[in-house]
């Protein structure tokens, strides 16, 4: 059973090292003006899903893991560690590693920007899923009660971003660009 949990972090650590390769410059010299953008947007999402999985599995994030992917931008606010069963746990957990992948890979092509302050409390969630349903839920949403509130959360954060890749993607010019883009 661990080795099915482990696999895909190893497979997470394979790519990363991948992604370190392909540049041969740092910041993506090889990387079309047009291109940087289009891959510096996505950062913003990376470090929401980033933090977001490490508190919610580990009860920590980037500023422990990985404090130069941060560039002294300033920690979230209201992340903690949520009430997960061991096994969505570890997968939560593998999340994040992978998230922590996507944040090096597209830093190693370009330069990047501190991490924005993001707001990963509780009632931050509360308002979108208020709004999803018209009305404000009683008791409020909270993503960090119980497994399956957090898996609803887990769901929709990537989803909305995989929209900006996808319309990101057909406009990318380089090679180099293509291959870090999802």
């Amino acid at each position: 059973m661990a080795v099915t949990f482990f696999a895909p972090f190893i497979c997470v650590l394979v790519l990363q090292s991948f992604f370190l390769k392909i540049n041969s410059s740092p910041y993506g010299s090889d990387v079309p003006k047009g291109d940087k953008d289009l891959l510096e947007f996505p950062l913003n999402l990376e470090y929401l899903e980033a933090e977001f999985f490490l508190y919610g599995s580990l009860g920590y994030g980037l500023d422990k893991v990985a404090p130069q992917l941060t560039l002294g931008g300033p920690a979230p606010i209201g992340a903690k560690k949520a009430n997960l069963d061991p096994i969505t746990r570890d997968i939560i957990e593998q999340f994040a590693w992978q998230e922590v992948g996507h944040l090096r890979a597209i830093k190693s092509t370009v330069k990047g920007f501190p991490r924005p302050q993001l707001d990963l409390s509780a009632r931050s969630f509360a308002k979108v899923i208020n709004s999803a349903f018209g009305k404000n839920l009683q008791p409020p949403f909270d993503p960090y009660a119980n497994s399956i509130n957090y898996l609803i959360t887990s769901y929709a954060i990537p989803y909305v971003g995989l929209t900006g890749y996808v319309g990101a993607s057909p406009r990318l010019q380089g090679a180099t660009s293509k291959r870090v883009s999802p």
